[in-house]
């Protein structure tokens, strides 16, 4: 049995630790079985309605260890229904059966509003894509040591704008909740929500936390995203809804 030492995470800033108590061990096993039965189940579609409820068992073993983790060090997450800042990111490393997944929801529950979405998806692409491209012109007089991650200051930038996920409805709540990718998940902020604006995501005292699965778990994602892609080098959440919602029209 292991023990709450076996695995630690670090703050990405603060380098705080949390430790991963037996418990929350055993119910990462079960989220690893059940991708691996994902992954040796080899439906022809994420979209059937096996692949779909073993991904939605995933999502709620997750729930249970990220609580688990948080009860045995004594945090509590700030994160409520209304703050929406951590929305304001670019939101990458979307797996494709995820994307997809999404994208049929939205045909479902929300119809009315895919052109709207689609439309600010698109302007938003562009405004990252400009802010790459200025990146890129500029990179060497930025930082001619190599110190800088290109990727991270590009996504650095971008949250700047202060441009909303479209999928966030008036009120400031996620529209696809239920749906929403592994990555939106994993965030965590036990800080004020204000300070989870994007004026101060290089403070170093600001504790929020990526609770990301272990390596096992990760490859096994990685593969499915990979039997399932369709658009080949894409992750964005926005660039692929993009297609995802308009390949059919």
């Amino acid at each position: 049995m292991h023990n709450d030492t076996d695995n630690i995470q670090k703050f990405p800033v603060q380098k705080e630790l949390l430790r991963i108590p037996p418990e929350a061990r055993a119910v990462h096993n079960g989220i690893v079985r059940a991708l691996e039965s994902m992954e040796n189940g080899n439906a022809q579609s994420c979209l059937a309605d096996d692949f779909k409820l073993s991904y939605f068992r995933v999502f709620e073993l997750f729930e249970q260890y990220q609580q688990m983790v948080i009860q045995h060090n004594n945090y509590k997450v700030s994160c409520k229904r209304g703050c929406a800042y951590c929305c304001n990111h670019w939101v990458e490393d979307v797996n494709s059966f995820e994307a997809a997944i999404i994208a049929e929801y939205l045909r479902k529950y929300f119809p009315d509003s895919i052109e709207k979405i689609v439309a600010q998806c698109i302007e938003d692409e562009a405004i990252l894509n400009n802010i790459e491209k200025l990146t890129i012109d500029r990179m060497s007089d930025i930082d001619d040591t190599g110190t800088i991650d290109y990727i991270d200051l590009v996504l650095s930038v971008f949250y700047q704008m202060n441009r909303t996920c479209p999928l966030l409805s008036e009120n400031g709540a996620c529209s696809i909740y239920k749906v929403r990718p592994l990555t939106c998940r994993i965030y965590m902020s036990f800080s004020e929500n204000a300070l989870c604006a994007p004026e101060y995501q290089e403070t170093d005292d600001i504790p929020t936390y990526l609770l990301n699965l272990d390596e096992n778990a990760s490859e096994i994602l990685d593969r499915l995203h990979f039997r399932y892609q369709r658009f080949p080098e894409e992750t964005g959440l926005r660039s692929m809804l993009v297609k995802y919602l308009t390949e059919d029209t």
